[in-house]
């Protein structure tokens, strides 16, 4: 029997209704293990159906009113399922959520805690169907803007990522309230549970999954009878996740060839000493790239032909710095690639900072960038307008994005191609590039959607991280940059339990345009035609814009060791001396600690642009990229108060 075939109807109405006594039919809309709410728990099994031509052998099936109705007045409207319905699973990096009514935390483990989910005396547990290993995740009752006080949701967070394309089980047991009390399961749960017959299909035609169900809770130690919920689900596969940009990059590579894109310079200006120290000279102009959206604008999804892939569309052209340091005209020589990933909805001008030009001046690097296609500037109008309008159309911003993670990659053909020739990057007759090796720097969403495209990139030797983290499910209502999104989906539901689905279900379409849904794919299973990425992760205690939550998913997943003396301990992630490969180094700066729920902090104390400031990381980074190897350049652990880790 199929891993999903509980759920297809063709398999349902194959049953003999006489053993149930109810007729057989196509599942509703809605769990009926829910307490209250439709769509919840989730991600679930409820919600898929097999498919013979999926990676995975299951698809998504939301109903047609299976996400909540929106409430905004005369804009009110049911969101579709189109684009959630086109996935084979649910994301590796997904968050699980139910309503229990008035449940307490009492003994469920927090963040700081993590380890005690894999304990046998826990009273949460997330199971792999095959193996029935236990797989680490943290729970926490979700606080973000909350207006209902009788009932909130439950997050439960993956520690690591799933494993793609496999199925678990997750089961909470002996629940209580804040008196604590027990709380009974819901009617629909305590049926499949205790065996009490009902007339409802969507409890019936699943009595043989949940004997499977209870038999993978029983093996792990837990009675039955303790159960208070419990659900499977199915995560995608690594090419539901990385299928269309995967095929983007290869399709646009054979279409540009070797030498990279064409291209034109537009303006190359040059800098005396006494007008920039560090940099010699920047040179802007305009590439010309493969598209695959329907539009070469903001608001648009990628191509797609009959089986769901993207299609050629013409071509765009996209704007590109390159940033010739002073070192370059002082002493002529090949210098080594470095391309920089740009803030929040911001654009390439970032990496005219002060701080880059004197990292590329010190260590040697040409410096290039070019707006992230899918979260610039452009983009931050329709993305309100969608988040008002239409939540259906979120998937315009990963599909958009991938978009962008192919410019990123063409401005690597070109700086490595027939840039590498050109007479702006000489200086008296020599080569100013290295095409030899790439390396990446990208700081908060230039790591967060920076994991995700170093993640697909062959290209990419090294990646340094900064203040970045996975999922942005976990990251959002973490944020203080979010607060104003935040309020817009408010605006949108009376109800904010249901923003909490909404953080859920937007986090299966992102996976493909940021690094959570990619997180085993940079170097513990590499994507087909690409090999293991080296990773440096380097945050900031006290930042209000990314947590630091998210850096230790990305230091777990990533097989991060954390060199010298920690500032804090992170769960999963070894503390050694010095390692080659991948690593994490936290720094604090004296800030106050971020709140311990999913609210955003303090931005008065906001420590998110320091790291990258500070000499002990810019000298870690350097290290890191010429050699590999991860090294602490802290005087102990890295206490950068007052410039305690300046020279």
């Amino acid at each position: 029997m199929t891993r999903a075939s509980f759920v297809l109807f063709s398999v349902l109405v194959a049953c003999d209704s006489e053993d149930t006594g109810v007729e057989p039919r196509e599942f509703s809309d809605c769990d009926p293990i829910a307490y209250r709410r439709c769509a919840e728990p989730f991600p679930s099994s409820f919600y898929l159906r097999d498919d013979a031509t999926s990676p995975t052998g299951v698809r998504v099936h939301l109903g047609e009113t299976t996400i909540p109705y929106t409430t905004q007045g005369a804009l009110s409207y049911q969101p579709s399922p189109q684009y959630f319905n086109e996935l084979d699973g649910f994301s590796p990096m997904t968050p699980l959520i139910v309503e229990i009514p008035a449940m307490a935390i009492t003994g469920l483990p927090g963040h700081a805690a993590i380890g005690d989910s894999l304990l046998d005396t826990s009273n949460l547990v997330v199971l792999d169907w095959d193996t029935g290993e236990r797989h680490p995740v943290w729970a926490e009752l979700d606080y973000a803007g909350y207006a209902i006080e009788d009932s909130r949701m439950l997050y439960i967070r993956p520690a690591l990522p799933f494993v793609n394309g496999h199925r678990y089980v997750v089961a909470l047991r002996n629940v209580v309230d804040d008196a604590g009390a027990p709380i009974a399961a819901s009617a629909g749960f305590a049926a499949l549970r205790d065996g009490t017959e009902t007339e409802d299909w969507d409890i019936e035609g699943r009595r043989e999954l949940y004997d499977e169900v209870f038999g993978k809770l029983d093996a792990a130690g837990w009675s039955r009878a303790e159960v208070t919920v419990a659900w499977d689900f199915t995560i995608k596969s690594a090419e539901g996740v990385a299928g269309r940009i995967q095929f983007m990059r290869d399709d646009a590579k054979a279409r540009v060839g070797d030498s990279g894109p064409p291209y034109v310079i537009d303006t190359v200006e040059e800098y005396t000493v006494e007008e920039n120290a560090h940099t010699w000279k920047r040179v802007y102009g305009r590439m010309t790239v493969p598209l695959y959206t329907e539009l070469d604008g903001p608001d648009t999804m990628l191509t797609r032909d009959d089986a769901g892939m993207p299609t050629y569309n013409g071509e765009t052209e996209v704007p590109f710095t390159i940033i010739v340091p002073r070192t370059a005209q002082t002493e002529p020589r090949a210098l080594k690639l470095l391309q920089y990933g740009h803030g929040l909805l911001g654009d390439q001008d970032e990496v005219h900072g002060g701080y880059l030009a004197e990292v590329a001046d010190r260590y040697g690097y040409i410096l290039f960038a070019v707006n992230w296609t899918g979260m610039e500037g452009d983009d931050s109008g329709p993305i309100s307008l969608m988040i008002l309008e239409d939540l259906s159309r979120f998937a315009m911003i990963p599909e958009r994005s991938q978009q962008g993670f192919l410019e990123f990659a063409a401005a690597v053909w070109m700086m490595q191609g027939a840039m590498a020739e050109d007479d702006a990057m000489k200086a008296d007759g020599t080569a100013l590039i290295d095409p030899s090796e790439v390396y990446y720097y990208g700081n908060s969403q230039g790591a967060i959607l920076g994991g995700g495209y170093v993640a697909s990139s062959p290209e990419i030797v090294r990646a340094t991280l900064g203040v970045g983290g996975a999922p942005y499910a976990l990251l959002l209502s973490r944020s203080a940059d979010f607060v104003p999104f935040f309020a817009l989906f408010q605006s949108v539901y009376e109800d904010q339990r249901d923003l909490v689905l909404w953080m859920a279900l937007i986090q299966q379409l992102w996976d493909p345009g940021e690094a959570g849904g990619l997180l085993r794919q940079m170097n513990a299973e590499p994507l087909p035609g690409v090999g293991a990425h080296q990773v440096l992760l380097q945050d900031a205690l006290g930042d209000a814009q990314v947590t630091t939550l998210g850096a230790h998913n990305m230091a777990r997943a990533y097989g991060a060791i954390t060199p010298g003396t920690p500032v804090a301990d992170i769960w999963g992630v070894e503390t050694t001396e010095s390692g080659t490969g991948n690593g994490i180094t936290e720094y604090d700066f004296g800030a106050p600690p971020i709140p311990t729920d999913n609210t955003p902090p303090d931005h008065e104390t906001d420590t998110h642009e320091d790291t990258r400031r500070a000499w002990a990381a810019q000298e870690q980074m350097a290290h890191f990229f010429a050699t590999g190897e991860v090294l602490n350049f802290c005087d102990g652990a890295c206490y950068c108060a007052d410039g305690a880790c300046d020279p």
